[in-house]
């Protein structure tokens, strides 16, 4: 009799104490990393990294370095352009706009020769030349769909495709050399050197890209963008009063994550 009556009163209590424990358990603090497909609240953070490609606009005037190593050596404007990579950090700034905090690298070599000398042994006079800038920028995005949606209280769902554009400027660091032979105008000799210029300069640029979701936190950007931006040759290149043209299109493909 003694044993009914501890099984009956075990089982009035399990009644009365797990539906008050689970409704505690909803109750409670909800874990930060939201349910499969969504999160509990929108994030203000994104990370990320890119990769792409870079095709510099490379304008050659009548007196400027891009024409003078075009006519004289074996040098196209193509060789200019350059493997790209950087760093993305977005913040939700207010409605449809983000504040982007961008930097980046890109890079470029290429061997020539000059088109109408050879040295005394009928050889070809050879040359390396490299051209590499460093950028960093803040821009302004706008975001042309939402971001996403929010589902009752606790759940907010990314949305799959977000097209946008933006606008924003910088400082970009950039150095060009050139290692090789040369031929010297005034006697005709040849010579060994390294010639060198580098500097900083103010850029600005415009971008379009799209965010595609691949997970609740993880996104895969595309983007193309064009910046502006001209260098004033220094040290070796002085002769080029033009300067240095540092435009040009970019593509990008990166992977980012939502914090």
């Amino acid at each position: 009799m003694a044993s009914a009556f501890h099984r009956t009163f075990i089982g009035a209590v399990s009644v009365l104490i797990i539906p008050a424990t689970l409704g505690a358990q909803e109750r409670g603090p909800r874990p930060p990393g939201g349910g499969p497909g969504f999160l509990f609240t929108m994030p203000r953070v994104t990370l990320g990294v890119h990769g792409g490609f870079n095709l510099r606009r490379a304008n050659a005037g009548p007196d400027d370095f891009y024409d003078f190593v075009t006519r004289e050596l074996t040098l196209g404007r193509s060789d200019f352009n350059a493997f790209s990579f950087g760093a993305d950090l977005d913040v939700v700034f207010a409605g449809p706009t983000d504040l982007v905090f961008s930097a980046g690298h890109s890079g470029t070599g290429a061997t020539s020769e000059f088109r109408d000398w050879v040295d005394e042994n009928d050889r070809p006079i050879t040359q390396r030349t490299t051209l590499a800038t460093t950028t960093f920028t803040a821009a302004v995005r706008v975001n042309l769909a939402p971001r996403g949606r929010r589902i009752g209280q606790f759940v907010w769902l990314p949305a799959r495709l977000v097209p946008y554009v933006g606008i924003g400027g910088g400082a970009m660091k950039y150095s060009l050399a050139q290692d090789g032979y040369f031929v010297d105008a005034r006697d005709l000799s040849i010579f060994r050197d390294r010639l060198f210029s580098h500097g900083w300069t103010a850029m600005a640029l415009v971008m379009a890209g799209t965010d595609y979701s691949i997970a609740k936190r993880f996104v895969v950007r595309a983007e193309a963008h064009y910046q502006l931006a001209k260098g004033k040759l220094r040290y070796d290149f002085v002769s080029f009063d033009d300067g240095l043209d540092l435009s040009g299109l970019q593509f990008s493909l990166g992977f980012h994550v939502r914090m």
